[in-house]
């Protein structure tokens, strides 16, 4: 058996709170690989619609028409963005899930996606937590790309959840067999996952 444990302290309204909670499993995983490399700042420069548009980065951004990206500004994020054409220092997009594209001339992040592989079954999951040190956006996905839980998560705030708390599982459904990951800053990102899950 494997054993997690999530202990918070919080200080609400001159109040000091703690709490700690401990759930177990015949299994466990984790990912603390590679740091997920920085996004490309840039400029929305054109915005045909709600999911299309040009961004302009500068020079060596290294993305291509091939590439799956996830865009980034204050306020929203756009996952499994299209890359469908890049000219110089202009990156054409479309479509994608999330939040519609700002104004047009708004600041935005562009960022290619990681892939980590994985193979649990979320029905079964007891504790999943999620540590990181910038803005990052995760999509667990079924093996062959459909999503399932999408999370864009604040710089050092984390992600955690555990049953037997009252709030339903995120990722009941289809097997996850793959997490595409980004930073949602044009600087690394360290990125933890860790897991208990019943066989």
């Amino acid at each position: 058996m494997s054993t997690g444990t999530i202990i918070s302290t919080a200080n609400v309204a001159g109040k000091a709170v703690s709490s700690q909670i401990v759930r177990t499993a015949n299994l466990d995983t984790g990912y603390d690989g590679d740091v997920l490399p920085a996004g490309k700042a840039g400029t929305l420069t054109t915005r045909t619609d709600d999911d299309t548009g040009v961004i302009t980065v500068a020079e060596g951004h290294e993305i291509t028409d091939s590439d799956t990206v996830d865009v980034f500004w204050v306020g929203g994020s756009r996952y499994g963005v299209d890359v469908t054409a890049t000219d110089g220092t202009t990156v054409s997009i479309d479509a994608g899930d999330g939040t519609n594209l700002p104004a047009q001339d708004f600041a935005v992040v562009v960022t290619k996606q990681v892939t980590i592989d994985v193979d649990f079954d979320g029905d079964n999951v007891e504790m999943i937590v999620v540590s990181n040190s910038k803005r990052v956006h995760l999509d667990f996905q079924e093996g062959g790309g459909t999503s399932i839980l999408p999370l864009d998560i604040p710089a050092n705030e984390g992600w955690f959840w555990c049953a037997d708390q009252g709030v339903a599982n995120p990722l009941t459904g289809n097997a996850t067999g793959q997490i595409k990951a980004s930073s949602g800053e044009a600087a690394d990102a360290t990125l933890k996952i860790a897991l208990l899950y019943d066989s």
